[in-house]
């Protein structure tokens, strides 16, 4: 049975960046179907290596730096974030969500992917998120619980 992943990436240290690993946590206490599996990837997204390419379906969820206002949500395909202006811009992490992406590619084909970004407000020292980042996580919930049932 081919699984639907969901991975979450963000460092739950720093404030809002921690958006895509609160978001993977709200659905992990949802009654998710057998093959979805929820994955915390942390700061690390090579920790789901090995299972993309036997997957259906990933979902990435992550803050992401698109110019936009706190809060505002960006749903891309893996084209269209490929098409996007390399060089980290998108990322805040030292090893972004793309050149992730790039080595998966490298290793063959990939399924089909969802990126979902999230604008952070604030990269401060703290556990919590932003009002409109904690909104904007609730709604990325939603919609992929509304791609998964």
């Amino acid at each position: 049975m081919s699984k639907t992943l969901i991975i979450g990436c963000g460092n739950l240290l720093l404030g809002d960046d921690g958006a895509g690993i609160h978001a993977v946590r709200r659905l992990a206490a949802f009654p998710l179907p057998a093959q979805v599996e929820v994955i915390d990837g942390g700061v690390n997204s090579f920790a789901a290596l090995t299972e993309i390419h036997n997957a259906a379906k990933v979902i990435f969820i992550d803050a992401m730096q698109g110019g936009g206002h706190p809060g505002d949500v960006y749903c891309l395909t893996l084209d269209d974030f490929e098409a996007l202006p390399s060089g980290g811009e998108l990322s805040i992490h030292e090893f972004s969500l793309a050149d992730t992406l790039y080595m998966y590619r490298q290793m063959g084909e990939l399924p089909p992917v969802i990126i979902y970004g999230i604008e952070p407000a604030n990269l401060d020292w703290g556990v919590e998120l932003s009002p409109q980042i904690g909104a904007a996580v609730e709604s990325i919930v939603s919609k992929v619980l509304s791609e998964i049932f």
